[in-house]
């Protein structure tokens, strides 16, 4: 990520990383990065909650403007709802290719080899 921010950096135009693993983000030397603490797979939020992602959305935009130096970090302090619950996130159902590997475990291995049938 952070080669692909530099290259568009370098054609004028600014670019923010969104992160929940800011060391993680930072050994990659992007530009600049708003660090939020939400649980891996929902960095935006919980599925669905559209006024909580426009707010974290301007969050990290208003966070922008002022970040001039390279490798610049904001935290954020998203509100995060106390319902806040990764089962609720969770499909109704499982995906077709987790239903697949439920019936037939051992094509796990031909998925990690990219030898999908």
């Amino acid at each position: 990520m952070g080669l692909v921010q530099r290259e568009i950096e370098s054609a004028g135009m600014t670019t923010i990383t969104l992160s929940n693993v800011p060391e993680v983000t930072a050994s990659v030397s992007v530009p600049r990065m708003a660090a939020v603490e939400h649980p891996f797979g929902m960095l935006m939020g919980m599925p669905g909650d559209a006024l909580g992602q426009m707010a974290l959305l301007r969050a990290v935009f208003a966070n922008l403007e002022g970040m001039e130096e390279p490798g610049s970090v904001r935290y954020l302090s998203p509100t995060v709802p106390d319902t806040f619950d990764t089962e609720q996130a969770q499909p109704p159902e499982p995906p077709p290719i987790t239903k697949h590997l439920l019936k037939h475990p051992l094509h796990f291995r031909n998925l990690l080899k990219r030898d999908i049938p």
